[in-house]
């Protein structure tokens, strides 16, 4: 099948987040291939194209997301809908796609398993939805993987970087965030490049994301000489002044956090305010968010490191983010446009750009060979190009430095995470064919 080469067309290769945001449980890693190479496996109950496709009617598209928009992670779930609504309004009023209008029905999973599952199962048994888009959350998503893929419901661009969920690779399922592995390798390249020789201190959530948080920053230090002190949590705990404490104890260097964001700013709070410690601290992705700050507090998070993977909300000189403004002012009247915003809005962006080039003869088989197809794939908000192939369903896996950055010539104080040096990563699909 050719090639598809997308120009700048959106899509928020992060944060963020979130989101933060990101709860996790434990589920059991498929099998990868005999030489590390991850195994494609076909999706079942692919809709043959002479049959009625869920979904899909002569004037509509219907899409479905499972989201937090109640409880703890509301702020991430409403602001994520918001973006995604709006973005969806807008190509309505536009003729929609192929001459169909997409219809999103997002449900409340309160970024729980057991309510994502039972909201999942109504909108692909109820609601007869073409497709899944941006469910979050480890926890929340592992109880409705394997029901996606056994029924052939594309599964795309899951809110996180949980491993399992694209190796091995399924036709059905996509990835959107950058792998927790790959990341934290690059966090660890930048560990290594300014505190080589130095003793690393890692905080770290007990459970799979701690667990390939700490893997990848080890394989990205390990030729630093660097002697390293771990510290663990349990998800239920928010006080880390312990864990800061003992590290501090310890006579570290720098602390790399994988935690989540109240988590996190526990971290920081804890060591530069409570403690007085002006220790260096990386924290993950995940935490790139205003709302870290707002926890830590500004003072206290300031030339903090972490990384994106494009341009973010504040930077409204970009055309792209631009856009997202004025998409928001339009649809989704009173939403401040935050980075969760633009993430909702590059996630329903990048649906509405595989459903057109799949073109008016919409079979979820075709969708997906679409999806597949997708190279040099620049967005609005991008800083490099993604690329994906039949074997690699992770769209990004090069990500950008950003340091906590106050500017106190406003009143009040403003925030951002300032972007810094090159594009840094591990690209699977570095050329298209």
């Amino acid at each position: 099948m050719a090639r598809i080469c997308i120009g700048r067309w959106a899509w928020l290769l992060i944060v963020a987040l979130l989101a933060a945001m990101l709860a996790f449980s434990a589920c059991k890693e498929e099998k990868k291939g005999e030489e590390g190479t991850p195994q494609v496996t076909k999706a079942a109950g692919e809709t043959p194209s002479a049959e009625p496709v869920p979904g899909v009617t002569d004037t509509e598209i219907v899409l479905g997301s499972h989201l937090p928009l109640s409880g703890l992670a509301a702020a991430w779930g409403v602001d994520l809908k918001a973006g995604m609504d709006a973005y969806f309004s807008y190509v309505n009023d536009q003729g929609g796609v192929n001459g169909r209008k997409i219809r999103l029905i997002v449900y409340d999973d309160q970024y729980t398993g057991p309510m994502a599952s039972e909201v999942v199962r109504k909108l692909v048994e109820q609601d007869k939805v073409f497709a899944i888009m941006g469910g979050l959350g480890t926890q929340a998503h592992s109880a409705v993987w394997k029901y996606l893929e056994a029924n052939g419901v594309p599964d795309m661009f899951i809110l996180t970087g949980e491993t399992k969920f694209t190796d091995p690779v399924v036709k059905s399922r996509f990835g959107f965030l950058v792998d927790y592995l790959t990341e934290a390798k690059i966090l660890g390249k930048y560990i290594a490049d300014n505190f080589a020789g130095k003793k690393l201190g890692i905080i770290k959530q007990n459970d799979e994301f701690g667990q390939e948080g700490e893997q990848g920053i080890r394989e990205g230090v390990k030729d630093a000489n660097m002697d390293i002190v771990v510290e663990t949590y349990e998800e239920t705990q928010s006080d880390l002044i312990a864990q800061v404490q003992r590290l501090k104890n310890e006579n570290v260097d720098v602390i790399a956090a994988y935690a989540m964001p109240i988590q996190v700013a526990s971290v920081i709070k804890g060591a530069h305010e409570t403690l007085g410690w002006n220790v260096p601290i990386v924290i993950t992705g995940v935490d790139a968010a205003e709302v870290v700050a707002q926890l830590a507090g500004l003072d206290n998070i300031e030339g903090t490191i972490s990384v994106v993977f494009g341009h973010q909300a504040f930077e409204k000189d970009e055309p792209g983010i631009a856009k997202h403004w004025d998409i928001m002012a339009k649809y989704a009247p009173g939403v401040k446009p935050t980075n969760l915003t633009l993430v909702g809005a590059t996630i329903a962006e990048a649906m509405t750009t595989i459903l057109d080039e799949t073109g008016p003869d919409l079979t979820r088989e075709k969708f997906l060979d679409t999806a597949e197809s997708l190279c040099g794939w620049m967005s609005s908000s991008a800083m490099v190009p993604s690329n994906v192939s039949p074997t690699d369903h992770r769209p990004i896996e090069v990500e950008v430095y950003v340091r906590a950055t106050v500017d106190r010539s406003t009143d009040p104080p403003s925030f951002r995470w300032q972007p810094f040096g090159d594009p840094f990563g591990f690209e699977s699909t570095p050329e298209c064919p």
